[in-house]
């Protein structure tokens, strides 16, 4: 799977990994190193997410059902929390060393494109 912004030709992401089961969801991105270039997980249905035992920062992404960004959230370190964003569905995360994410805006549109 793919995410880009709705609209533009630019890929966001060339690999979204989906965390839509229980223990996929439990676990994220606990106890790796951090993620690829390019690379994000898609937690579903999510609202909320903490970095506890994580090992590197990540920027989030909160969208709704429409996939509408509604909250973004960048370098959080391991240790940390953020409190249920109001509306969201799911949220997109990436290593923030390589995240794309740092020209995407509250609003923004985006797209899951199947391979």
């Amino acid at each position: 799977m793919k995410i880009k912004v709705a609209g533009e030709e630019l890929i966001l992401f060339s690999r979204a990994r989906l965390a839509n089961s229980f223990f996929k969801r439990f676990r994220g991105l606990m106890g790796i190193k951090g993620l690829p270039e390019g690379e994000c997980l898609v937690i579903t249905p999510c609202s909320s997410i903490h970095t506890f035992f994580m090992k590197f920062a990540i920027d989030a992404a909160f969208v709704d059902k429409d996939m509408r960004v509604l909250k973004i959230v960048k370098e959080l370190r391991p240790g940390n929390t953020v409190m249920p964003v109001k509306g969201a569905y799911s949220v997109i995360e990436a290593d923030s060393r390589f995240s794309p994410m740092k020209g995407l805006n509250v609003g923004d549109m985006l797209k899951l494109i199947d391979e």
